[in-house]
C-alpha cells in the first residue's frame, strides 16, 4: 500500500513540474524525408520526398494533446518520356494527431506517443495514412522546446489505381522545434 501511494505521489509532483499544462497551446514547426519502395506496373522502385508542416495543438490535461497539422508534400515527379528527368513539386495536405505525455520530474525532456491520420495530395493522386508515433521534446527554455519523434503510417485509402501501385507503409523521422503558448512554471 505505501508503494501505491508513493507511485501516486510521485506521479502528481511530475504533474506539478511538466513545462505543459492544462489549456496551453503548442506550436511546433517541422520537416522530415520520406523513403519508400514501390510497385508499379509490374517494375519497383525508390521513390524520396519531403514534407513541412506545422503543428497546432492544445493541451486538454497536463499529458494530452489534440491538434492539426497542415503540411506542405514536396516531392519529384518523373517525366513521362524521360524516367531520368523529374520535376520537382509541391501539394498542400491535412492532418489530425493526438499525443500522450509521459511527464518527467524536471520537466526538461518530454517523452511521448500518439497516433494520427494524414491526407496527402501526390499530383492528381493522393493517399490518407493512418499510424502511430513516439518521440521527445527537450526543452531548451521554459517555452522552447526541440522535438524528434519517428512514425510508421500504413495507407488506409488511395485515389491510385490499385491494378498498378501498390503502397507500402511510410517510415518518417520528424525533426522539429516547438513554443508552448500559456501559464509558465
Amino acid at each position: 500500500m505505501r508503494t501505491l501511494f508513493a507511485l501516486y505521489c510521485l506521479l502528481l509532483s511530475a504533474g506539478c513540474l511538466a513545462q505543459q499544462q492544462k489549456g496551453d497551446l503548442s506550436i511546433q514547426f517541422s520537416g522530415n524525408y520520406v523513403s519508400q519502395k514501390i510497385n508499379y506496373g509490374g517494375s519497383n522502385f525508390d521513390y524520396s520526398s519531403g514534407n513541412i508542416y506545422v503543428k497546432f495543438g492544445q493541451f486538454f490535461t497536463p499529458n494530452i494533446e489534440l491538434g492539426v497539422k497542415p503540411n506542405v508534400f514536396i516531392y519529384q515527379e518523373i517525366d513521362g518520356t524521360d524516367s531520368n528527368k523529374k520535376k520537382l513539386k509541391a501539394n498542400v495536405g491535412f492532418g489530425v494527431y493526438g499525443t500522450y505525455s509521459f511527464l518527467t520530474a524536471d520537466g526538461k525532456m518530454i517523452p511521448y506517443a500518439g497516433g494520427e491520420i494524414n491526407y496527402v495530395p501526390s499530383g492528381k493522386e493522393s493517399t490518407v495514412n493512418l499510424g502511430p508515433y513516439g518521440g521527445v521534446k527537450y526543452f531548451v527554455k521554459e517555452n522552447i522546446n526541440i522535438d524528434a519523434n519517428m512514425n510508421y503510417s500504413l495507407n488506409v485509402g488511395s485515389s491510385f489505381d490499385k491494378g498498378d501501385v501498390e503502397i507500402g507503409g511510410l517510415f518518417m523521422f520528424n525533426i522539429g522545434i516547438g513554443v508552448i503558448i500559456g501559464t509558465l512554471n
